[in-house]
């Protein structure tokens, strides 16, 4: 468990996650998600560069690397919720598109005709 070890692993763990916040901003969430694999490795790495877990005197270029990459993770956290929402939402409209969709054409007393009540019988006004 050398600083050297937790700022190599750091540091790679933040350039994918800089990659993921790319895709994640461009609206690219398949590349985004192709990043999981390499991510969790990269995880993997850093944890296991801190050994058992007992407290090591890092400098502070170390510790504030730590800090930008949970800033970071953080960051794409909130960015992927909302994909994830937009997504949802998305969803949502395509299932029920016929509650809200009118056919353009109104009753006798000014009220829209759902598409659900549609027949297909209008009378055209002169």
């Amino acid at each position: 468990m050398s600083e050297e070890k937790i700022q190599a692993a750091a540091l790679d763990l933040e350039d994918i996650l800089l990659a993921e916040r790319e895709y994640l901003v461009a609206g690219l969430a398949r590349e985004a998600a192709a990043l999981s694999n390499e991510k969790l490795a990269a995880l993997d790495a850093f944890e296991s560069a801190f050994g058992n877990g007992t407290p090591i005197a890092v400098c502070l270029q170390t510790r504030q690397l730590v800090r930008d990459v949970i800033q970071l993770s953080e960051e794409n956290g909130a960015l992927l919720n909302a994909v994830r929402n937009g997504v949802r939402s998305l969803i949502s409209r395509f299932e029920g598109p016929t509650t809200d969709a009118f056919v353009g054409s109104y009753r006798q007393g000014g009220g829209q005709i759902a598409f659900s009540h549609a027949t297909g019988q209008y009378m055209k006004r002169a």
